[in-house]
Formats: structure tokens, sequence, C-alpha cells
């Protein structure tokens, strides 16, 4: 049997960015592969896939952002 997860996630070169409410729009790719890591590979997930959703290109002179889909499982 396996355990599926979908981890959805905006990313950018540049600095993670907050909502009013803490929660992450658009996070530095370093911290997200970090935060991947510890919460899901760590755990026995593996990437079953990943997709390219979107590229959002740079507005105002700021960094694009590239939106994917990361398809995790896991054997329990």
């Amino acid at each position: 049997m396996q355990n599926y997860k979908l981890v959805l996630r905006t990313i950018t070169s540049g600095q993670t960015e907050l909502g009013a409410d803490g929660s992450v729009l658009i996070q530095n790719a370093s911290e997200f592969m970090s935060y991947l890591n510890e919460q899901y590979l760590s755990q026995g997930y593996v990437v079953q896939s990943t997709e390219s959703l979107r590229v959002n290109p740079s507005v105002d002179g700021g960094l694009p952002t590239y939106e994917f889909a990361y398809h995790l499982v896991k054997n329990v």
C-alpha cells in the first residue's frame, strides 16, 4: 500500500514572501528543498513526479516565480 502526497508550491530564486496570516505565498527554492526534505523525503517519501504548472514573469523588475506540483509516495 502507498501513501500519496501532493505538494504545490510557488518558488523563486529570491526571498520567501509571506501573506498577512503568515502563510507562504512564494518560497525561496533552497528553503523549499529543505522543507521538502525535512517534512517528506526524510520520512520515507520519494518524488514520483514533478510538474511545472506555470512560469510567472517578473513584475515591476522583480524575479520570476515558478509553480510546481510535487507528487510524493511512501510505501506503508
